[in-house]
């Protein structure tokens, strides 16, 4: 097991009550089993299972269905993107 730096950002960061969040990690690790995991870790962590919550590993856009590696730094989830 490692130690990995969870981040939240914008609005999901109010909404689950942590900027940062270290958790355990039995990699390999999907980003939506990391998801599942944090969802049961944190009191408001089910916000990260709603439709749409974005991911990155080491500041790379990841998919639910990406492996988080052993050797990771930081895994950020933020809520849908819009542009214009």
């Amino acid at each position: 097991m490692s130690k990995v730096r969870v981040v939240f950002f914008a609005s999901l960061r109010e909404r689950i009550g942590h900027s940062e969040y270290m958790t355990e990690l039995d990699a390999p690790l999907s980003i939506a089993e990391l998801k599942q995991q944090l969802a049961s870790e944190l009191d408001k962590g089910q916000a990260l299972l709603e439709k749409g919550i974005q991911a990155s590993i080491d500041f790379e856009f990841a998919r639910d269905a990406d492996l988080v590696p052993k050797d990771v730094n930081e895994v950020a989830f933020f809520p849908p993107v819009t542009g214009g």
